[in-house]
């Protein structure tokens, strides 16, 4: 399989258009996966409000179904770093950093 370097960005530019459109929220979603097959844990940083605001809209659900795609992805197409990284919100927009485990881990400590 060929690895399409632009899939992780339309998939998250999707999301985006579809709960984010009059967003404001400012955070990130630290997340990795058990032996990159599917995600086991996600930390995420925003003021309870918008998180709350996540969970209503479905914006939370999906982008957990997302990330589940994306490890996958990225595995079958031997990509490095395809169990873990982070999600950065500014508004509307959506970006995504794939990252080690050492660096995923120091992020959840700060």
């Amino acid at each position: 399989m060929t690895y399409d370097a632009s899939f992780d960005q339309m998939r998250l530019d999707m999301l985006a258009r579809q709960h984010l459109e009059n967003s404001d929220a400012v955070g990130s979603v630290i997340y990795s996966s058990n032996n990159e097959k599917q995600l086991d844990h996600a930390t995420w940083r925003f003021p309870n409000a918008d998180y709350v605001a996540f969970g209503e809209s479905g914006f939370k659900m999906h982008l957990m179904e997302l990330f589940d795609t994306l490890i996958t992805y990225r595995t079958q197409c031997t990509q490095p770093n395809s169990g873990q990284g982070v999600v950065n919100v500014q508004g509307n927009q959506l970006s995504i950093e794939w990252l080690t485990l050492a660096e995923v881990e120091a992020l959840r400590e700060d």
